[in-house]
């Protein structure tokens, strides 16, 4: 995978996030709160097939490329994948209306469709698109407000004295627009929901597909840049648990994103790193089955502004440096006792059997954290 290996991606269970101070906040806004959030497989049944599992290595190495570059550069846009993706859901206005929007902890600017899009999705393929006129607590940010805070995706456009956004993804879809404020309201799987005022997103006017899944609405940013909506209310932590998406027939598809003071977190911690964008942190080692493997902790350091671990929402799959895969490779091939699967013009890994031969025959790995 070359390059690819320079990180480390994780998806955890479990999540805080220490962010830089925020552009300001309505005195109204709570300290916490709970929204609620799932895995669109639950509902289009998405299979652990080889072809949906190398799409979705195939998506986790491209984003590795963004991260790769955008650690020492302005970002400018992940590539995003609908149905890999976890899902946040929310209501927008007033009266409110309810979106479905990708979770992303590498975006900073969250936006949704248009109605009035010109070049968009199809809009017969997604469930709503905002419409600012026919909400009473929507407002147009125009180049004068101080929520127009110019930078590399965030524009004051000349002719219109409109706050406007591009951002430009590295599969060549793009989503360009105008900056509004309104109410966002934020449901909890046990049904309690929290009111937010005047929150800043965009409206796509322009949207190109890509490769974006057609059930995309839109992104809720995340990031630790101060632009994102965590960092925009000022909350200092947030914490989620990931429904897992392989045993949803046997479990509730849905799960809670907490906020602010609703995350209170227990356990074991690691610092996050500084970084103004990205969730970074420092990986030493790693062990299979209680074995500890032999690896120079330097190859997962951040150095320069390279390298390091980055904990990313939109990665389905860990990738690790090729010095670190090639001795867990060379780890597990013993230890698996199922025949193994051999695809052309591929490196991976692979065994013949069924989840259900997880537990029994794949044993358990260990990331240590400093």
């Amino acid at each position: 995978m070359g390059s690819a290996k320079k990180f480390l991606w994780l998806i955890f269970a479990l999540m805080s996030s220490f962010l830089e101070p925020s552009l300001g906040k309505s005195p109204n806004v709570p300290s916490g709160f709970k929204a609620k959030i799932y895995h669109p497989g639950y509902y289009t049944q998405l299979s652990l097939a080889h072809d949906h599992f190398q799409a979705m290595i195939n998506h986790s190495i491209n984003r590795l490329h963004h991260f790769n570059n955008a650690l020492t550069e302005e970002p400018i846009g992940l590539v995003l994948s609908g149905n890999m993706d976890y899902i946040i859901e929310l209501d927008i206005g007033k009266p409110p209306r309810t979106y479905h929007l990708n979770i992303d902890t590498g975006s900073h600017v969250t936006w949704l469709q248009h109605k009035d899009c010109i070049t968009c999705i199809d809009k017969t393929k997604i469930a709503a698109s905002y419409d600012d006129k026919i909400s009473s607590t929507a407002k147009e940010i125009s180049c004068y407000d101080e929520e127009c805070d110019e930078n590399n995706s965030i524009q004051c456009d000349d002719y219109s004295d409109r706050c406007t956004y591009t951002i430009n993804y590295m599969d060549g879809s793009n989503s360009s627009g105008i900056m509004y404020l309104d109410q966002f309201t934020f449901l909890s799987i046990d049904e309690s929901y929290v009111v937010l005022e005047s929150v800043r997103f965009g409206g796509a006017f322009y949207c190109s597909e890509g490769k974006f899944h057609h059930d995309i609405q839109g992104v809720f940013g995340l990031s630790r840049n101060r632009r994102s909506f965590i960092s925009q209310y000022g909350f200092q932590q947030f914490s989620y648990c990931l429904p897992d998406y392989k045993n949803m027939a046997e479990q509730s598809p849905y799960s809670n994103m907490l906020f602010g003071t609703e995350a209170q977190l227990a356990g074991n911690s690691t610092a996050m790193l500084p970084h103004q964008e990205y969730y970074v942190i420092s990986l030493n080692g790693m062990s299979v089955r209680g074995i500890r493997l032999e690896l120079d902790p330097s190859i997962f350091k951040l150095s320069n502004g390279r390298g390091g671990t980055v904990i990313d929402t939109g990665t389905p799959i860990t990738v690790i440096p090729n010095k670190a895969y090639n001795k867990v490779v060379e780890t597990l091939v013993p230890m698996i006792k199922l025949p193994r699967v051999f695809y052309r013009n591929s490196d991976k890994l692979c065994f013949n059997g069924g989840l259900k031969d997880m537990d029994k025959h794949v044993p358990d790995m260990t990331l240590h954290f400093e």
